[in-house]
């Protein structure tokens, strides 16, 4: 999940630097991909630490158990 999160993470920022692939965009439209691909770069970003976070912590709990640590 986090590789395709990641991979997500990567074509939104190409979107964003590319803008928009209509032939001849307006600035409107332009600034409207920008919106739009800044805010779904902020979630993928947030949802990448969540997963981050979460493996880590499965990790560590693996490890306890293992270990036999409470």
């Amino acid at each position: 999940m986090m590789i395709v999160v990641a991979g997500l993470l990567v074509l939104d920022a190409a979107y964003f630097v590319n803008g928009s692939l209509e032939m001849f965009p307006t600035e409107e439209q332009q600034s409207k991909v920008r919106v739009v691909t800044a805010w779904l770069g902020a979630v993928l970003i947030l949802l990448e630490a969540g997963l981050i976070v979460l493996f880590l912590w499965l990790r560590r709990v693996a490890a306890r158990q293992r270990f036999g640590v409470r």
